[in-house]
């Protein structure tokens, strides 16, 4: 079932603006009676029959779907990689249930911002919206303007972890982490770049309230490691949440 976020409330009677209508209409080439999720800014969610109106695609409220508002808020700090890379890393990061997604530079990034960042974003964001409709989640994951790195720091969450790979420094084993951080409704990760972090990113990270967490034994690139620990995150949260009948 095709599911397409909404400018506006759910309500008996819904109209598409043209970019859906023109996907519902010559993409989908769905017919009338065909039945469609829509999602409204608020997370409310409504199944809908299509019809045709004066050329307009419309949809009538068919059934009220029950909320499924996100238990916890993942935060994905990430480090801005090549093109390929950063666009494939949106896509399945918001499959695996990113809240939002800050991108930031730091000392090691090869890609750095620019004056077409304003336009990156844009096709950022339909790549996450593509991807959230995709997967058929309520929340419509964000992706903020570009930071540096000090400013990435700054985020607000009740538990701030940032990957690290240097044997050097001990990171903490991560699921330990997870099991003694008690009342977390918003975790924010940081995932850094090709060349990971410097020595003085990480005492920063540190001063700032991140912890250091381990994602295993491999050394990760870095948008399998930004999907391997939302993952670990989503599982810990949702799953297990699921199981104990709780998400800490």
């Amino acid at each position: 079932m095709q599911q397409y976020f909404l400018n506006q409330k759910l309500e008996e009677k819904i109209y598409f603006d043209p970019l859906q209508s023109h996907h519902i209409k010559n993409v989908m080439r769905m017919k009338k009676g065909s039945v469609i999720k829509a999602v409204d800014p608020d997370e409310h969610s409504a199944l809908y029959t299509i019809d045709y109106e004066d050329h307009q695609v419309i949809g009538k409220l068919k059934e009220m779907l029950p909320e499924e508002k996100s238990a916890i808020e993942i935060i994905l700090l990430m480090a801005l990689i090549k093109k390929d890379k950063w666009d494939f890393c949106i896509q399945k990061a918001c499959e695996c249930s990113a809240y939002t997604i800050l991108p930031f530079v730091s000392e090691r990034c090869v890609v750095q911002l620019d004056e077409k960042k304003e336009k990156k974003l844009i096709r950022w964001q339909k790549i996450a919206s593509e991807a959230c409709e995709q997967s058929k989640q309520n929340h419509l994951c964000e992706i903020k303007e570009p930071v540096f790195f000090s400013k990435a720091l700054q985020v607000d969450a009740d538990l701030k972890l940032i990957a690290y790979e240097n044997a050097d420094l001990q990171a903490h084993n991560l699921a330990a982490v997870l099991n003694n951080a008690q009342n977390v409704k918003r975790v924010a990760v940081m995932i850094g770049p090709e060349g990971g972090f410097s020595d003085h990113e990480i005492e920063s990270a540190l001063k700032s309230g991140f912890t250091c967490v381990s994602l295993g034994k491999s050394i990760l690139r870095a948008e399998t490691a930004a999907i391997s620990a939302l993952s670990m995150l989503k599982y810990h949260y949702e799953i297990l949440g699921e199981v104990y009948g709780s998400n800490k």
